[in-house]
C-alpha cells in the first residue's frame, strides 16, 4: 500500500471521527445547552397508580379476624346507662342520620354478615375462648340495645358496626370487624343494615 492510499484512509477516518463528535455535540447542545446536569435523555418513568377499592366491593369474609390476645378486662363491652357498648372506642357515624332501606340491608347482611351471625342473624356460630361461647345473635338482638326510639336503637347498633368489638373472654377466637372505620361498608350501607336489623327486632 503506497503512502497516498494510507493518507487517504487516515484522513477519511479522522474526518469521520470529527464529524461524529460534532454531531453528538450538536445534539447535546440543542437539547441541554451547556448544562452538565441535563436529564432530557433520561428514560421517562411510567408510574402505575395504586388502585383503590370502592367500599363494600370486597368479598364477604369467611371468618372473623383473629383476636390479638389482649386481657379480657380491656376488651369487655362497657355498659353505660344499661346499654352495652363495643370494646373499641368511637362515637356514632353518619349512618344514623341517613334513611335506611331494610330490603337493601337484607341483601348486604346476607353478603357480609351471615358467615358470622348466621342466616337472618339467628346466630349459633361458636366462638371458642369468648365468655358467651358463641357469636352474639342479632335476631333476637340483645334487649338492652333495643329502644322504642328508632334513632336511639340505630345508634346502639351503629357503634358496633362502625368500630367493631372484641368479645369478653380469656382469648376469643373471633371479633367484630370495624366495618365503618375500615371503610368496608359505606355509611348508607350501614344505615340499610341497621334498618334491616331493627325490622327483625320490632
Amino acid at each position: 500500500m503506497n503512502d497516498d492510499v494510507r493518507k487517504t484512509i487516515y484522513r477519511t477516518l479522522t474526518l469521520f471521527v470529527i464529524g461524529l463528535v460534532v454531531w453528538i455535540s450538536f445534539i447535546f447542545l440543542n437539547a441541554c445547552g451547556f448544562s452538565l446536569a441535563c436529564k432530557k435523555a433520561a428514560a421517562p418513568v411510567d408510574r402505575t397508580p395504586v388502585p383503590t377499592l370502592i367500599p363494600a366491593t370486597m368479598p364477604a369474609p369467611t371468618s372473623f379476624v383473629l383476636a390479638n390476645g389482649e386481657s379480657p378486662a380491656a376488651t369487655e363491652a362497657a355498659v353505660e346507662g344499661g346499654v352495652p357498648h363495643p370494646s373499641n372506642p368511637g362515637g356514632s357515624g353518619e349512618a344514623i342520620t341517613l334513611k335506611g332501606d331494610a330490603a337493601a340491608g337484607e341483601q348486604l347482611f346476607a353478603t357480609n354478615c351471615t358467615a358470622c351471625h348466621g342466616d337472618k342473624g339467628l346466630g349459633g356460630i361458636a366462638n371458642p375462648g369468648s365468655k358467651a361461647g358463641t357469636v352474639p345473635t342479632l335476631n333476637p338482638i340483645n334487649p338492652l340495645l333495643k329502644d322504642s326510639d328508632y334513632k336511639t336503637f340505630a345508634a346502639n347498633i351503629d357503634l358496633f358496626i362502625q368500630h367493631g368489638s372484641k368479645p369478653a373472654g380469656t382469648n376469643p377466637t373471633f371479633q367484630m370487624l370495624a366495618w365503618g372505620d375500615l371503610k368496608l361498608l359505606q355509611q348508607q350501607q350501614i344505615s340499610d343494615i341497621i334498618a334491616y336489623l331493627i325490622s327483625l327486632n320490632k
